[in-house]
């Protein structure tokens, strides 16, 4: 009995020992670098390429049909701007077209227009698309003026978003002040009905005071209402004008 205990004794050791001596390896340097690849590199399909030409035209047909005008440059800005102010305008007045109850206002949310700006002269399908490339939905929502103050509230902590015509405020330590909509003085008891993305609606980009108010889905995305708007007036002739109206005051 001794004897195993002083093997195992004896193997124990040599164990520790082959252990506590094994090498253990730390990353001591990083070096990266960068290969850049070009599609020269790769051979083409020629098969697949042929197959797919047919729709790649046709892409390009349709993103680069001229639907607009613009005289002059528009930015997007906050608290308002030339390009937030004709976005916001265009949308109110082509829902109204399809409902039957007087709009009060539209909004949309700052970072749902993608472009900083759109230069003087001709619009395009595409152009649309990098400005709104979001399927967002337009809604019409019933909204106490409670809630209209809660909204402009929050559009004022962030330093405003785009809003229609119909709408004034002024931002006062990151809150709305003096509301206005046709006019008149926020009435906290009354119904507005204001046409808001869908994203918005349900209570994207942190608007939950929404979550619970009566809308109609008009099934109609943002950017196609857009696309017709401009194509219906670029038909006529008619160059886009914009409004430079401070609808938000900081």
């Amino acid at each position: 009995m001794n004897c195993r205990i002083h093997l195992f004794k004896i193997c124990l050791l040599t164990l520790v020992i082959l252990t506590g001596c094994g090498k253990v390896y730390h990353v001591a340097d990083v070096q990266t670098r960068s290969y850049r690849i070009e599609r020269a590199s790769f051979p083409v399909d020629v098969q697949v390429a042929s197959m797919l030409e047919p729709y790649r035209l046709k892409l390009e047909a349709t993103m680069n049909e001229v639907i607009g005008y613009s005289d002059v440059e528009m930015v997007k800005a906050k608290p308002y701007s030339t390009l937030t102010n004709w976005f916001t305008d265009v949308v109110l007045d082509e829902v109204q077209k399809s409902v039957t109850s007087p709009l009060d206002f539209a909004i949309q949310n700052y970072g749902g227009i993608r472009l900083s700006a759109i230069g003087a002269g001709e619009i395009t399908v595409g152009k649309v698309y990098e400005i709104m490339p979001f399927d967002n939905i337009a809604y019409v929502m019933e909204l106490k003026g409670s809630t209209v103050q809660q909204l402009f509230d929050k559009m004022a902590s962030s330093g405003g978003w785009p809003v229609s015509r119909n709408v004034y405020f002024e931002i006062a330590y990151g809150k709305a002040k003096n509301i206005k909509i046709k006019g008149q003085p926020l009435d906290q008891d009354k119904t507005y009905y204001a046409v808001i993305p869908d994203y918005v609606a349900i209570g994207g980009d942190n608007m939950n005071m929404l979550a619970d108010s009566k809308f109609h889905n008009t099934e109609v995305f943002i950017r196609d209402l857009l696309i017709n708007h401009l194509r219906e007036q670029y038909a006529k002739g008619i160059h886009i004008q914009p409004d430079h109206t401070a609808r938000i005051i900081e």
